[in-house]
C-alpha cells in the first residue's frame, strides 16, 4: 500500500484575539495554504498505524495505561481501547474501578521517535469534560534526562485545539496556546493534526494548515508518540453524555526527513 508524502503547509501569521475574562489567547487559523519549504529534501514514512489488524497485532506496537495516574478524574485501562472497521477507539466509561468513577485510555508506541513529521487523523468525542490528546514524551521514569512533553492537540468538545510545551526536569516551564475552530464541531467529522519536529522549529498543523510556530529551546530528546482521554473538569462539564463516547482515530504516522543528495 502506498501513502502519500505528508501534507506540509505553511500559513500566513493567524488571527489572535485576547479574552480579557479569561486570559485565553485563542487563534483562528487562516485558510491559506502555501507550498512546503523549497530544501525539505523527501519524506520516509517510518511509522504507520491504520488500526486494521487484530488484537496481538495492535499490541505489538502499542503499550497501555493499566490504573489511575492520579491526577485526572478518570482511571485508564487496556480495554477501553477497541478498533472497528480501521478506526482506533478510545472509549470512555462511567465506571468506579482504580479508585475512579470514570475510565478512558491511555496508549503509547513501544518505538521511540525523533525529528520528523506526525500526523493523525481523529475525531473528539462527542461530549464535554474529555481531553483528547496526540502528544509526545519520553518515558523517563527515573528522572535522568530532559522530560519535555509536546501536545500536538489536547482537544476538547466541541472546537478547541490546544497545544504546548512543557519541560519538566530538572524544573517545570512551558507555554500552550489555544485555538477556537468557530463554527465547527470536531467530533463530526475526522480532522488532521500534523506537527513537525526539527532541531530549530516546532510547527503545529491543522488539516494541513499551519497554525502555530515557535523555536524548539528544549525538545532534543526521542520520545514516545501517545493517543490519551482523560476526564478532567478544565475540558469542560462533565455528564453523563460521556458514557460511551469515544475519541477515534484513523491513522498514526510518522515521516523522517531525508536530505537531497550531495549530486541533486
Amino acid at each position: 500500500m502506498t501513502f502519500a508524502q505528508p501534507r506540509i503547509a505553511r500559513a500566513a501569521a493567524p488571527v489572535l484575539t485576547l479574552l480579557a475574562a479569561t486570559g485565553w489567547m485563542i487563534f483562528v487559523a487562516p485558510a491559506v495554504r502555501a507550498e512546503p519549504p523549497a530544501d525539505a529534501g523527501s519524506w520516509k514514512l517510518i511509522f504507520n498505524e491504520e488500526f486494521d489488524g487484530d488484537a496481538a497485532d495492535i499490541d505489538s506496537r502499542w503499550a497501555f495505561e493499566n490504573g489511575s495516574p492520579g491526577h485526572i478524574i478518570s482511571s485508564r485501562w487496556r480495554e477501553n481501547f477497541t478498533t472497528e472497521n480501521g478506526v482506533g477507539r478510545l472509549l470512555t466509561k462511567k465506571e468506579s474501578r482504580g479508585k475512579a468513577d470514570w475510565t478512558s485510555c491511555h496508549m503509547w508506541t513501544k518505538q521511540k521517535f525523533f525529528y520528523g513529521y506526525y500526523e493523525a487523523s481523529f475525531r473528539y468525542a462527542g461530549a464535554p469534560g474529555l481531553n483528547n490528546a496526540f502528544w509526545i514524551m519520553p518515558w523517563n521514569p527515573k528522572k535522568t534526562e530532559g522530560g519535555h512533553e509536546i501536545d500536538i492537540n489536547e482537544g476538547h468538545y466541541p472546537n478547541e485545539v490546544n497545544t504546548n510545551i512543557h519541560e519538566w526536569y530538572p524544573k517545570h516551564h512551558g507555554h500552550g496556546k489555544h485555538f477556537v475552530r468557530e463554527g465547527e464541531d470536531l467530533s463530526k467529522g475526522f480532522h488532521r493534526y500534523g506537527f513537525l519536529w526539527t532541531e530549530k522549529d516546532l510547527v503545529w498543523y491543522y488539516d494541513d494548515k499551519e497554525i502555530r510556530r515557535e523555536p524548539n529551546s528544549w525538545c532534543h530528546i526521542p520520545g514516545l508518540v501517545r493517543l490519551s482521554t482523560a476526564v478532567m473538569k478544565w475540558a469542560g462539564p462533565i455528564t453523563d453524555a460521556l458514557d460511551g463516547a469515544s475519541m477515534d482515530v484513523q491513522y498514526v504516522r510518522v515521516y523522517k526527513l531525508e536530505a537531497k543528495s550531495s549530486d541533486e
